[in-house]
């Protein structure tokens, strides 16, 4: 798996059971066809085409 980039939340917060904590940098990682997300305790996998929304609103969080 490549990293495609990182996720850095501003603040520390749970979606759908999934832990992220503030300052803490979570790889993005780019597969064939959709991309990983890497939280504290599980993954989310999106297709390009449902990230794309999220990456853009998230594009300041990205590093």
């Amino acid at each position: 798996m490549k990293i495609y980039c990182y996720f850095v939340p501003k603040y520390t917060f749970v979606a759908e059971h999934r832990v992220f904590k503030v300052g803490e940098e979570y790889p993005v990682y780019i597969r064939e066809d959709y991309f990983t997300l890497v939280a504290e305790n599980g993954e989310f996998n999106l297709t390009k085409k449902a990230s794309t929304r999220p990456l853009k609103i998230g594009r300041t969080q990205l590093k």
